[in-house]
Formats: structure tokens, sequence, C-alpha cells
């Protein structure tokens, strides 16, 4: 007959058992603890630093589009999401994961300015996932007939795939109709889009509403009226050389968005 001892547990056992547990990955603790701490420039952008690994993860996946373009707008929406982040409720990357599932809805819309029909889109999607299965299978790349067999479509139709997939990575595109047929060829601008780099800077700047304003008033966004240094100045309570030292900072997170898209 087995036979059990009782068990006595001190308070510290019980409160440790009831305490809500911590789901954050010791790799991002310091940069998120620091940033919510102080939610500075610095912090925020030591933060975006830390996390960049896991958001070009999940852009990795989403085949079909320009990467530089997705990852780009996975850092917008990771550091809008971050003001929400619970790290009592599932773990850093868990919760980007979830955050970032936008991101397949912008590719879809960067590619329909290619004019690409919805159905070519969602088979061009499919065979990046195929291929990363079938590579995890194999241990090795597979090649285009093994990808046309497991997916019962033809290597042509791959072709066709991949065509489109360099069309959104090169700017050129031979444009193919409903059928997959290729027809002529067809330039796209690869022009960063004023929507983006707003989108961007102005998340970049959210700590500093002083030069969220005048990022607005200098592109014009919202109906805003442009105005002199000594009227921005006025406005915002700032002598002319501390609204030349923001502008200087807003031009160089720009040019840091463009090397961003382009290298």
């Amino acid at each position: 007959m087995t036979h059990f001892g009782n068990i006595f547990l001190s308070r510290d056992d019980l409160d440790s058992l009831s305490a809500p547990k911590n789901r954050l990955e010791p790799q991002y603790a310091d940069a998120y603890n620091t940033w919510r701490e102080k939610n500075d420039d610095s912090s925020r952008e030591n933060l975006l630093h830390v996390i960049t690994p896991a958001i070009d993860r999940t852009v990795h996946g989403i085949h079909g589009s320009d990467q530089n373009y997705m990852k780009l707008q996975g850092k917008i929406l990771a550091m809008k999401a971050m003001d929400r982040y619970d790290p009592e409720q599932s773990s850093l990357e868990t919760y980007l994961a979830h955050q970032l599932m936008p991101l397949r809805r912008t590719a879809r819309q960067q590619m329909n300015v290619l004019g690409i029909p919805d159905r070519l889109l969602m088979v061009s999607q499919q065979l990046g996932s195929t291929e990363i299965e079938l590579q995890d299978e194999l241990g090795r790349m597979p090649t285009t007939a093994e990808l046309a067999d497991k997916m019962h479509i033809s290597t042509k139709q791959i072709e066709r795939i991949r065509q489109m997939t360099y069309a959104r990575n090169t700017g050129s595109f031979l444009t193919p109709d409903e059928e997959g047929t290729v027809g002529g060829n067809m330039e796209v601008a690869r022009n960063l889009p004023a929507e983006y780099r707003h989108q961007y800077v102005l998340s970049a700047l959210r700590s500093d509403p002083k030069s969220v304003l005048i990022y607005e008033i200098d592109n014009g966004l919202n109906g805003r009226q442009k105005l002199s240094v000594t009227e921005l100045a006025d406005k915002l309570g700032l002598s002319p050389g501390a609204v030349s030292q923001r502008r200087n900072r807003i031009t160089e997170i720009v040019n840091n968005t463009e090397k961003e898209i382009y290298g």
C-alpha cells in the first residue's frame, strides 16, 4: 500500500504558484523594459533593432511581394502594437506574429498595382509556402518539377508565377492575362510610396509631438498649410534653432527609411 506523507507549502510557495507568469523572452527583456521605462527615441530605436529579426522571419514567409516594403511596414505595425503588449499574456514573438498578419493583405495590395489577377496572387503565395515545405522534407532546394508535382500545376505556370515575383522586385514585368499568358513589357516604377514614408516617420516621431507637427506642416499632411521657420517656432513655442534641429532629425529618419527600402 502506497503511503503519501503530508505536503506543506510555505506562503512563498503559494505566492509563486499564484503569481502571474512573465512570458517575455530573455533576449528581448532588457530592450523592452528600458523602452517601457524611458519611452524615448533612443530606447524605441533599440527595441526596434532587437525585434527586427522576429519581424524579418514573419516577412520571409510572405512570398510574391517586395520584401523590403514588407519589412518597413512590419516595423510600423510592430511598434504601433508594442503599447498593447502584455508579457503576462504571451511571448513577444507570438504576439508580433499575430500583429503582423495584416502584412499578407498589404502584399496582395502591392501586387495588385501590377494588375495581376487575384487567382495568380494566391498561387504565388502558395508557391513560396510549398517551396519551404519541400526544402524541409528534402533537405535541399526542390526542383521546379518537384514543385509542380506537389502543387498539381505545370512547370510553365510556375515560370509565370516567378515572373510576377521578379516584377515586384525589379520593376520590370511581362504582364500575364487571366490565363497566365505573357503579354508585352510593362515598366513598374519602384519609388517609395509617400503613404508608407509618412506612416514610418510619424511612428518614429510619436514620442515628440512637436516634431510630428513639424513633419505634418512641412509635408502638408491632413490639410495643413506650410509655415516658415519663424511661424513654426512661434506656434510651437520653440526657438528657430530648435525647429531646425528637429527638421534635421526628421530628414535623418526619412533618409534612413529610403535606405531600408533600397539600400
